[in-house]
Parts: C-alpha cells; sequence; structure tokens
C-alpha cells in the first residue's frame, strides 16, 4: 500500500499593502541600526582620539615641567660657577695688589729733597706758585719777572736729572701795579730711574 504524504501549504492573508509596509519598516529599521552603530562607533572613535591627547598633552606638560626644572638648575649652576669664577679672579686681583703694595712698602722716595731741588733750581727773579703730581707727571706753576728767566729755570729743572721731559705749557704776561711779570706753567716727566728709591728702615 502506498502511503499518503501530507504537504503544508501556507496561506498568507495579509493584503499586498501591507506586505510592502511591513518590509519597507524592516528596511528603515536595519537602515537606522547601521546609522546608529556608525554613530556609536564613530563616537568612540572620538572618545578614544580625545582620550589620547589628553594623555599626551598630560605627558608632553610633565616633560615640559621637567625641562623647566632642568634649565632653572643649568642657570642656577652657571650663576654659581660664574660668582665662584669671580670670587677667584677677584682674589687673584687683590692677591696682586697686596703683592704690589708690600713691595712699595719697602720703597719710599725722600720728596722733601726733590722738592727742595725744583725750588733751588728756580734763578733769581722766578718763583713757584704751585705744583702737582699725577702719574709720574708734575706740574709746576709759577711766576716769573722775565721771559728769560723761565727758559733759564727749564735748563736749570733739566740738570737736576729729575725729569725725561719739560714742556712749557703757557705763559702769561701780567701788569700789577705797575709792575710786569710772567705766569708760567710746566709739564715734568719725571725720571722714575733717577728717583733713588730708599729702603726703609
Amino acid at each position: 500500500m502506498k502511503k499518503k504524504t501530507t504537504e503544508k501549504t501556507r496561506i498568507n492573508l495579509l493584503p499586498t499593502k501591507d506586505k510592502n509596509r511591513i518590509a519597507k519598516n524592516r528596511k528603515r529599521m536595519v537602515i537606522f541600526s547601521i546609522i546608529i552603530a556608525y554613530i556609536i562607533i564613530i563616537f568612540l572613535l572620538d572618545l578614544a582620539s580625545v582620550l589620547s591627547n589628553n594623555s599626551k598633552r598630560t605627558y608632553i606638560s610633565e616633560l615640559n615641567q621637567r625641562l623647566n626644572v632642568l634649565k632653572t638648575k643649568n642657570i642656577l649652576n652657571e650663576t654659581f660657577e660664574s660668582a665662584i669664577d669671580n670670587r677667584k679672579n677677584l682674589l687673584k686681583i687683590i692677591k696682586n695688589k697686596i703683592l704690589v703694595i708690600d713691595s712699595l712698602k719697602n720703597l719710599k722716595v725722600a720728596w722733601n729733597r726733590k722738592i727742595s731741588e725744583i725750588v733751588d733750581a728756580s734763578p733769581s727773579g722766578v718763583w713757584m706758585s704751585g705744583l702737582t703730581l699725577q702719574k709720574g707727571v708734575i706740574v709746576i706753576n709759577g711766576n716769573s719777572v722775565s721771559l728769560s728767566g723761565i727758559s733759564t729755570y727749564i735748563d736749570n729743572l733739566k740738570k737736576t736729572g729729575l725729569f725725561t721731559k719739560i714742556n712749557l705749557e703757557g705763559a702769561n704776561r701780567k701788569i700789577i701795579g705797575g709792575n710786569i711779570f710772567y705766569s708760567f706753567s710746566l709739564k715734568a716727566v719725571l725720571n722714575i730711574q733717577n728717583l733713588n728709591f730708599k729702603s726703609k728702615k
């Protein structure tokens, strides 16, 4: 005997419009889901990028702080080293000056004798009115009743050997109480080798 096979038949009772509407709704849901998923992915990517950037900024900020600390330390070290070098140089200068002073303390010049020689060199009718010493140059101010007296005085000063060079800076004619005389100024360079330094006792 042959067995009878039963076949199931589905019958769609929905109208065609409803079918199309359901199909469209499904497509919309799929598209909407894709869009939502895309938005979420983009949001997550942006969030990850923001977090990464913040982390990098924090790291860079820390590096900058460390760099500033190192720069400050270097500046302080350079300042200290410069101060130490300046102190060493200052000490050297002071020591050298002390040595010079100590060496000069052992020497003296009998200036009273030298001035006496300058005064004694003046001929009759010539007299000194002032004398200044600065950096090895003596300025002699004086008066003379004649120009020839000034010339004689210069010659006499040269003979003392106290000076290497004597210049007449100026001579002015003056009349006081009917008397004529000349005020003059001499510049004389000291002869250091002929000052006769003597040791202190």
